[in-house]
């Protein structure tokens, strides 16, 4: 008489090799959708009229171009650095993915502390004044994908991996990690 499986017995090791090779073809198939959508959207082009400005006023200005160029000017003067086109399409997903274009650009109103989040891509252009503090999603989730991906508050603050890792240069020309 056999035990069922059910009351602690062991599969027959059949049915063990079934279900290996079965979670490794999920797995693989996992994998392989996973390498397809980066390599599609790897190859997606940014539009040359690509431009992004997050600004707080009196405070800063962080503006990226299509190819990835970062310039983050402050009281203390203007830093220069790179971001890769990995880089700068995850925050253009971000963006995408709150409906950048279709937002009521007025709903926003003034408010005391004014920031400016504008995005400019493919010959349209949306830009949103709101209150800084503010924890609405569609600013919050754009302005922590430009923070994750670009690092200006670090790199604002001097922080001296974030300057070496980046290379950023002072507008003079100087790295600032030296």
């Amino acid at each position: 008489m056999k035990i069922p499986e059910s009351f602690g017995g062991k599969p027959p090791i059949r049915q063990v090799r079934k279900r290996l090779r079965n979670t490794l073809m999920s797995v693989l198939f996992c994998g392989g959708l996973f390498v397809a959508y980066y390599q599609l959207t790897g190859r997606t082009p940014i539009p040359p009229d690509t431009h992004i400005t997050y600004e707080q006023k009196d405070r800063f200005r962080l503006d990226i171009d299509a190819s990835g160029q970062v310039i983050l000017a402050d009281q203390t003067g203007t830093c220069h650095y790179q971001i890769s086109q990995f880089a700068l399409r995850r925050i253009l997903r971000t963006f995408d993915r709150v409906k950048w274009f279709e937002r009521n650009i007025r709903a926003y109103g003034y408010a005391r502390s004014q920031c400016l989040l504008s995005l400019t891509e493919g010959h349209r252009k949306a830009a949103i004044r709101h209150d800084c503090e503010t924890q609405s999603s569609e600013i919050l989730m754009p302005v922590q994908s430009l923070e994750v991906t670009t690092r200006f508050r670090k790199v604002l603050q001097g922080d001296k991996e974030t300057l070496r890792d980046y290379k950023v240069t002072h507008s003079a020309g100087q790295l600032l990690s030296e």
